[in-house]
């Protein structure tokens, strides 16, 4: 059992609360683009043990903690993503956008719509990709 922490420095934590065999607590970098990086403003999980991560730079990723990859990226909607999940069957992902004030009031543009965004999860798209050779389960 452990837990997975996203930080504001474009990095997400995977953090092992009691000790398995094979498994250690490791970080990655994500949500960056060229020199910029943006907060991971949340993980959501889905019931194969996978997850999502999405942040400031309007990007959805899914994640295969086990193997260390990304499953799939989703190209940016261009405006914050700030909250997102899994309905609990895992076959759909619902993901919304709105100004999160990482960048505080000034940035702010009155108008602009919240919205949110509906997709349907196809099973290769969060199903683990399988052991990897040299590694352990």
């Amino acid at each position: 059992t452990g837990f997975a922490v996203g930080s504001i420095e474009g990095r997400v934590g995977i953090h092992y609360i009691q000790k398995v065999a094979g498994k250690d607590s490791f970080a990655f970098k994500c949500h960056r683009k060229d020199n910029q990086v943006f907060p991971v403003n949340g993980i959501s999980f889905h019931p194969y043990g996978t997850f999502a991560t999405y942040g400031g730079d309007g990007v959805v990723s899914f994640w295969d903690k086990d193997h260390k990859q990304r499953l799939k990226g989703f190209p940016s909607i261009n405006r914050t993503i700030s909250c997102a999940n899994f309905n609990a069957q895992g076959n759909m992902f619902a993901y919304a956008s709105s100004y999160d004030w990482g960048k505080g009031s000034s940035y702010y543009s009155q108008g602009m719509p919240n919205e949110i965004y509906i997709h349907h999860v196809l099973d290769e798209e969060v199903k683990p990709k399988g052991k990897k050779s040299g590694s352990r389960k």
